[in-house]
């Protein structure tokens, strides 16, 4: 979907911790899914990638965004896409 989708999405929960390990089973896509879920609900400050598509992602705090503040970030998002 990107970072412009959404749609039917689950909602974020997040895990309260500075670490998080996400595992896909090989699925890219997926991968992407939940990278772009954790960019728009946290302040990631890095991203290790693991052999077949997993990932380990660092927080750079453990503030959660709010859902008006990631519509209007996705909003903004688009606006700058040329798609609004």
């Amino acid at each position: 979907m990107g970072l412009f989708g959404g749609g039917n999405k689950k909602e974020f929960v997040s895990n309260g911790k500075l670490f998080e390990y996400i595992g896909t089973a090989g699925n890219y896509f997926k991968l992407e899914d939940e990278l772009e879920k954790r960019h728009l609900y946290r302040n990631i400050m890095d991203i290790q990638y693991l052999p077949t598509t997993d990932a380990v992602v660092r927080y750079k705090d453990l503030k959660v965004r709010s859902e008006e503040e990631v519509a209007e970030i996705r909003r903004q998002l688009r606006k700058e896409a040329g798609l609004e």
